[in-house]
């Protein structure tokens, strides 16, 4: 139940709290985005009951074009679908699209790049909440509940020069809100690390990858630097925010206190050997100790981040008394 990324093949395990193409609401309906020869197409079932189908407004358009990376995620809060995948204009040309289902409708379809030669891929999609309170400024005695929800999508781009981004929606705002759509650079900072003794291979560190972990006010987001032959673990906080001043006093508005993001560096670890071998997977849980696994014919091969660097490779046979998929679960439980 761990969020998988596949080094070498380019696929995405299926995980708990990780973005699928597929989610179940609480209230029972079962969703799920195509991709179809005319562009990313969502489904809404209950029970055999089909209760919407659409097509994603921007619908594919010359030959050849296609989508793929399709995420989906139900945010219970502001009663939302979040629909996020890559765009494919050609093998080199792309863009990275989030899109909103609310009550029947298209509420949001964002192009987040549009620069199609930055090649944006490989993105990823999580649900961020934070749950905060504080004193009424006309009833102190009175406490204020803030409830809000986030969509958090990151993604890779760039050749020569490349970098992580990181797009954040907020689900609980309005529409219009011209800022519920924040998007940054999540890329190493300066100055840090030093350079890579030989070049990794693109497809080792071109996936971002979230944590394992339910939402919260707190998401952490695995990136590696091919400059540095570092991975770095950021920390993306919701706080609540204290009221913006205002020209002549604080309005009405202005008091509308709002979470905002905070971003910080938790962890940083080198890029080991085996994260560049063909078929590794790289699984980050809540303790922020990244774990590597590999299966190679009857056994896993894996190795373990620790708060002195990483561990020496162990292997665990699989056989009739544990099957691969048993075996596989322990692994990736080690990233708790």
């Amino acid at each position: 139940m761990k969020r998988a990324l596949y080094a070498a093949s380019l696929t995405v395990a299926v995980a708990a709290f990780a973005a699928e193409p597929y989610t179940l609401d609480r209230n029972g309906v079962f969703w799920r985005v195509e991709a179809t020869s005319s562009g990313a197409a969502l489904v809404g079932t209950k029970g055999s009951v089909e209760v919407a189908r659409s097509l994603v407004p921007f619908p594919l358009g010359l030959a050849g074009q296609y989508d793929s990376n399709l995420q989906l995620v139900a945010d219970e809060l502001s009663g939302k679908v979040v629909l996020a995948w890559q765009r494919n204009f050609s093998e080199t040309a792309s863009d990275v699209v989030l899109a909103v289902w609310h009550e029947g409708s298209w509420e949001r379809v964002e192009y987040l790049v549009r620069d199609a030669f930055l090649h944006p891929r490989n993105p990823v999609l999580r649900l961020a909440q934070a749950t905060s309170s504080y004193p009424d400024p006309e009833n102190p005695d009175t406490l204020i509940t803030v409830k809000e929800s986030f969509a958090l999508l990151a993604w890779w781009q760039g050749s020569s020069e490349q970098q992580a981004r990181l797009a954040i929606l907020r689900l609980t705002g309005e529409p219009e809100d011209p800022g519920a759509l924040e998007v940054r650079d999540v890329s190493t900072s300066p100055g840090i690390g030093f350079n890579c003794p030989q070049p990794l291979p693109d497809e080792a560190v071109e996936r971002p990858a979230f944590a394992v972990e339910p939402p919260g006010p707190v998401s952490h987001l695995l990136v590696a630097s091919p400059d540095t032959c570092l991975l770095f673990v950021h920390e993306i906080r919701f706080d609540l925010a204290p009221p913006q001043q205002q020209d002549g006093g604080i309005s009405v508005e202005a008091m509308r206190r709002r979470h905002t993001p905070i971003f910080g560096v938790r962890k940083v670890l080198p890029v080991t050997k085996e994260l560049a071998a063909a078929g590794t997977r790289v699984v980050l849980g809540g303790n922020l100790q990244p774990v590597l696994y590999q299966v190679l014919g009857d056994k896993l091969r894996y190795t373990v981040a620790t708060e002195s660097g990483w561990s020496e490779p162990r292997t665990l046979a699989v056989g009739p008394e544990l099957p691969l998929d048993k075996a596989i679960a322990l692994v990736e439980n080690l990233a708790r």
